[in-house]
């Protein structure tokens, strides 16, 4: 239940008793003195005694309804992905639309400098890569494609927050009242500058299945029927070696949900997430910080456009 539910039953269990012993001079001073320590207990939970304990799921549902209302982002991203056995840290900085999607990123670390520009119903759908080196010149990929997702866990589309709430989304419908056993409210924790709830998410159904590829599916599409991470599956089959490389009737492994284990932290002013970590059955499996973050930044005009004067290309 949490400090937050306790506190509250406590206090009414106190004031119960306190009013059916009162007889005499010497109980209304000790009925005094038990009121004195319900006020403090209730200033201490910062919530009344007839108020419903809080629950950890409020916190997120209330999270991915202000997250949804966001139109554009500018943050740093901190990420760790363990790639290979290993956790592999990367930063930059990122500025994204969220409609039309339209993303730009500057890489900070491992290679300062690279940039990769991905717009909307723009280029044939391809992204603009500056290598910031060999070979010299801009490249147009695919942002689905082998290059770019080349030690990734992800790609530049699931820039923002739209890929963690789909997740989270996914996972409280699926689970529906069981959801709420879940999700626990871990406290509070300062990070960076800022005030956050700390939830902390735990799946005991998680787990390593097997299962038999369908005609048409790729590792990708797999992925995205069922909410979990196209990487993962990678990892968890040596023998697949890229995102097509399946056939109808193979066998093959998959984790039977995004994660075993999740922590966020909240912004308790601005209701958005700042940080979270991803486990699984090994442990770490990625890490994401938004630093830095500006929500509903100006969009100047021309920006997300090849040619705009603070880019690279």
């Amino acid at each position: 239940m949490g400090l937050n539910g306790v506190i509250p039953l406590a206090c009414k269990g106190l004031l119960c008793v306190s009013f059916r012993f009162l007889k005499s001079t010497h109980h209304i001073k000790l009925l005094f003195l038990i009121s004195l320590s319900v006020a403090g207990l209730l200033f201490i939970s910062g919530r009344s005694i007839d108020e419903p304990p809080l629950l950890a799921v409020n916190f997120v549902q209330d999270m991915i309804a202000r997250t949804k209302n966001i139109k554009s982002l500018a943050y740093q991203m901190n990420r760790r992905e363990r790639l290979r056995g290993r956790i592999i840290a990367q930063s930059a900085t990122v500025k994204l639309n969220r409609s039309p999607f339209q993303v730009y990123t500057r890489q900070k670390a491992p290679k300062e400098g690279v940039e990769v520009l991905y717009a909307e119903g723009q280029n044939n759908g391809k992204a603009i890569v500056n290598p910031n080196g060999f070979p010299w010149v801009n490249l147009r990929l695919d942002p689905l494609g082998k290059i770019m997702r080349k030690d990734q866990h992800h790609t530049i589309l699931d820039s923002g927050y739209d890929r963690l709430v789909s997740i989270l989304e996914y996972l409280i419908t699926k689970y529906g009242e069981e959801s709420q056993t879940m999700m626990n409210l871990r406290g509070e924790k300062r990070w960076e500058t800022h005030d956050c709830w700390v939830i902390e998410f735990t799946n005991p159904n998680f787990q390593i299945v097997s299962y038999q590829v369908k005609p048409g599916e790729t590792v990708q599409s797999i992925a995205d029927g069922r909410h979990i991470n196209a990487y993962m599956i990678l990892e968890l089959n040596d023998h697949v070696d890229h995102y097509n490389d399946i056939s109808p009737g193979q066998i093959i492994s998959l984790p039977s949900d995004y994660c075993q284990q999740m922590e966020l932290y909240i912004d308790k002013k601005r209701r958005v997430p700042l940080r979270f970590s991803i486990l699984d059955h090994l442990g770490l499996y990625e890490q994401y910080e938004f630093s830095n973050l500006e929500i509903d930044p100006l969009v100047a005009e021309g920006e997300f456009a090849e040619s705009f004067e603070g880019y690279g290309f």
